[in-house]
């Protein structure tokens, strides 16, 4: 450590004191207001003085003289402030030959030695670049140095009052001790966000003014901002929209629960939540919103942090046993390993279907969907399917074009599905996620509930195909050559 004004070896004025700059720098913690210099003991050897005290003398110092001090003494020796010159950091002016002369006037009578110059004048008279060149000061500077610094000596460094930085700002900052503080603050290291003199900052932060300080130390998010195709409109705003800078009681040093400060913007995902009569686990679960979304910047739309299907399968790649007791199967099969996949499956789009944050209908389906193997037709029932496929899919009892399955225009679609007693639904011939068969048929589907796997039979041929289905006898279509062209569909006209 070296001294932080000259000793008496190279200057004794106070205009050569004030034109040395040999402040020590420490990690994170920028130039005090008062100087120190670590000393093993006493003054060097040249300006030492005779620490010999007669009983005379010893008599009179322990306390306050009321005249003039005995020859031989100082007001370092004989009891009264030696420990200024034993203390391990020690006032650089203190190694001058006539120390105390250069902040104190002279004995105005019974002892009193009045300072040369009030409040922090005394200071910065030397240290003049400290304070007074940046838009905001330190409150505590309009009081004076002394509020945190030790004028002559102290066992802390920069002269310090207490060994910790945070002890002496918490004796005007009090803030509350968070469950999960941010990590400067749990080291009691203030300075790293704040100078404690001067800024040009509001809050006296060291980095600018509201993003731009959090990145001096989170650059990975300075990074994944800088090459992501989205950023959260608040990251480029305002870090304190979502976290507190000091720490909270939640993960992150967030402001709130993960959901409830995402909902503070999001308003109508809140209200989708709330209203959901199926909801999902992942919104409540964990992580919350941030199992899926990326809180900062990310490469996908709505700042998900991959793709839906790959997102989804972080749960669904197991059994997973539903609210209501259902046991939702393991999902890979279905999705990844199908030679024919559906096509919002194809694309990663479950929400294509589902809506994730919550649902009124089962299994967080957008719409209505039949999920029966029989049911009396009604169009409604498959709101769900015609958001993407043409209802008259179902509704048209001949066709040429409006579906394959069909033998010559008699529309084996409406054939199935358009009865009002046990008309078939999709999922009575169809995966809905994806399959190994052409146009996502099953290869069995469970009958009506229970458990025993109906199967599909389902056998294409270039024109048509045919299917062995446990509900009737084998039967065949051609698309080209009618199997049975004189067969009427019920309701409708040859």
């Amino acid at each position: 450590m070296t001294d932080c004004l000259p000793t008496a070896r190279n200057t004794t004025t106070a205009t050569r004191w004030r034109s040395s700059r040999g402040v020590a720098a420490l990690l994170l913690i920028p130039t005090m207001l008062a100087g120190c210099s670590e000393e093993p003991a006493g003054p060097p050897p040249e300006t030492r003085v005779d620490r010999q005290v007669t009983p005379a003398v010893r008599a009179v110092l322990p306390t306050r003289p009321d005249g003039p001090l005995p020859a031989g003494t100082s007001c370092s020796s004989g009891g009264c402030h030696a420990d200024f010159r034993s203390a391990r950091f020690v006032h650089g002016v203190l190694h001058a030959a006539e120390p105390c002369s250069v902040c104190h006037q002279e004995d105005q009578g019974d002892h009193v030695f009045p300072v040369k110059r009030p409040g922090s004048a005394g200071c910065t008279f030397c240290h003049e670049e400290t304070i007074g060149h940046r838009v905001y000061q330190h409150g505590a500077t309009d009081v004076a140095c002394l509020e945190c610094h030790d004028a002559h000596a102290s066992e802390n460094v920069s002269l310090l009052r207490s060994p910790s930085v945070a002890t002496i700002c918490a004796g005007c900052h009090r803030p509350e001790t968070p469950a999960v503080p941010h990590g400067p603050f749990a080291a009691g290291a203030c300075v790293a966000c704040h100078d404690p003199h001067e800024s040009d900052f509001p809050g006296l932060l060291r980095g600018g003014e509201g993003p731009r300080h959090c990145r001096m130390c989170h650059e990975e998010t300075v990074d994944a901002m800088a090459t992501a195709r989205f950023v959260h409109a608040p990251v480029t705003e305002q870090c304190q929209s979502c976290h507190d800078p000091h720490g909270s009681d939640h993960p992150h040093g967030l402001t709130d629960a993960v959901d409830q400060t995402c909902f503070s913007c999001h308003a109508e995902i809140e209200a989708m939540v709330a209203g959901a009569s199926t909801p999902h686990g992942a919104v409540s679960l964990r992580d919350q919103c941030a199992n899926c979304h990326d809180a900062h910047a990310s490469d996908r739309p709505l700042l998900l942090k991959d793709r839906q299907d790959v997102l989804c399968l972080q749960c669904h790649d197991q059994p997973v046993t539903a609210r209501d007791g259902r046991v939702i199967p393991d999902m890979t099969p279905s999705i990844r390993d199908r030679a024919f996949k559906h096509g919002p499956v194809e694309s990663g789009q479950c929400t294509a279907c589902h809506n994730v944050h919550g649902a009124r209908q089962t299994r967080l389906l957008r719409e209505q969907f039949e999920p029966s193997f029989y049911a009396s037709f009604d169009l409604t029932n498959y709101a769900l399917c015609f958001e993407c496929h043409e209802s008259a899919l179902v509704t048209e009892p001949r066709t040429a074009t409006l579906t394959d399955f069909r033998d010559g225009e008699r529309n084996l679609h409406f054939l199935h599905v358009n009865r009002e007693k046990k008309g078939r639904t999709c999922r009575t011939c169809h995966e809905i996620h994806g399959s190994d068969l052409p146009s996502h048929i099953a290869e069995s589907v469970p009958f009506e509930g229970s458990s025993w796997a109906l199967p599909i039979g389902f056998e294409p041929t270039a024109t048509g195909g045919g299917c062995a289905p446990g509900c009737h006898v084998p039967m065949q279509y051609d698309r080209v050559e009618p199997i049975n062209p004189g067969v009427v569909a019920p309701g409708a006209s040859p």
